[in-house]
Parts: structure tokens; sequence; C-alpha cells
């Protein structure tokens, strides 16, 4: 009951993630504007969530490690709508 627990709080964890950076990259992808991104926030999360897939690797984690991947991916997509549609990338 506890594992099962746990299991939910990692999902639960993965979709309040994801659900940061969805509306970003939807108003990014409509308004084809990012300046009010930071490339250093988009950057140091995606050194911080992979960090934390290595840690759910190490410890046999799936749920750490697949939250992660796809936080990563979604933070790279906002990465390239950054560097595609600002004016001023590096900000």
């Amino acid at each position: 009951m506890f594992d099962f627990l746990l299991y939910g709080i990692g999902i639960c964890a993965t979709l309040f993630t994801l659900s940061s950076t969805v509306p970003q990259i939807i108003k990014g992808i409509k308004t084809k504007k990012t300046d009010d991104l930071s490339i250093w926030l988009i950057l140091a999360l995606i050194v911080g969530l992979t960090l934390w897939i290595i840690y759910g690797i190490g410890k046999n984690d799936i749920i750490i490690a697949i939250g992660n991947t796809v936080s990563v991916s979604f933070n790279v997509v906002l990465l390239f709508l950054k560097i595609k549609y600002s004016r001023t990338p590096i900000s």
C-alpha cells in the first residue's frame, strides 16, 4: 500500500512539473514570442532534471527517471522555441 502511495506521489510530481512547462510551450508556438522567458532558467532546469534522471537510474526508480526524462524533453522544446523566436535568446 505504501509503495502504491509513493507511486501516485511520483506521478503527481511529474504532472505538476509538466504543467509548468506545457503552457509556456503552447504560448511560444501560438505567439512566436519568447522574449519573456529566461534562457538561464530553462538551462538550469534541463541540468537539474538531467541530474534527477541520473539519480533515478542510480536508485532504480523508474518514476523519477521517466518523469524527469519527459520533463527534460519538454524543456528542450522550450529552449528550442526560446532560441528560434526570441529577439535576444541569451538574456
